[in-house]
């Protein structure tokens, strides 16, 4: 079935989203909507109104002059990371219960938790990290689940710290994922949430480092 095309604001809000997550616009960069109108090739008013949406994700902040691109500070990128461990222990305890055999298959065929992985390129990693997360949350079989998730996880600094993982730190990632993998493939949910949560948990240590 044919996807309906985007609203133009879903087209600005996807857009402008993307280009905030992987770096490409920075933390307290100044968003003028005329600016971005023009950039975009799309009228004022669906700019506005996705950056009202931007900023009720809080990925941007209104102010007197307009909106700003959101720096999270430590404590604010700790609590984003308390809830997301929380969702994705929950995720990985369900897809332990839920997942079908298609749903394994996808997670097995990504390679995310194999330790050639480590080895290749810091861009493929991630990539494949965020494929394999987004996999389990899809063998969780809950929509809303996912889509609470997707919008607390998806920041600046999640998408670029991960490229800053050195060797060890990528490896210890995938070893985390094979662990996670076994555990749902065991059907065993409490093996998978704790895997899950000490993966999130892990990561958060490893991002708090790199801020430094």
């Amino acid at each position: 079935m044919t996807e309906p095309p985007l609203s133009l604001t879903e087209e600005a809000h996807r857009r402008i989203r993307s280009d905030i997550i992987e770096g490409r616009i920075r933390p307290n960069v100044h968003l003028v909507a005329n600016d971005l109108a023009q950039q975009l090739e799309i009228s004022r008013t669906p700019i506005r109104e996705a950056l009202q949406l931007l900023a009720s994700e809080g990925l941007v902040v209104a102010t007197r002059r307009g909106f700003v691109v959101r720096e999270h500070s430590p404590e604010e990128i700790r609590h984003i990371y308390e809830v997301r461990a929380a969702l994705e222990e929950m995720a990985a305890r369900l897809a332990a219960e839920r997942a079908t055999a298609d749903h394994i298959a996808t997670l097995e065929q990504l390679g995310a938790h194999t330790k050639a992985t480590a080895g290749g390129p810091r861009e493929v990693i991630v990539d494949l990290n965020d494929a394999f997360h987004e996999a389990i949350m899809v063998a969780a079989r809950n929509p809303r689940l996912r889509n609470i998730n997707q919008r607390n996880s998806e920041h600046f600094f999640n998408y670029n710290i991960a490229k800053l993982y050195s060797h060890e730190e990528a490896a210890q990632a995938i070893a985390e994922h094979a662990t996670m993998l076994k555990a749902i493939k065991k059907r065993d949910g409490d093996a998978a949430a704790k895997a899950s949560r000490e993966h999130v948990m892990n990561a958060l240590e490893v991002t708090l480092q790199k801020l430094r």
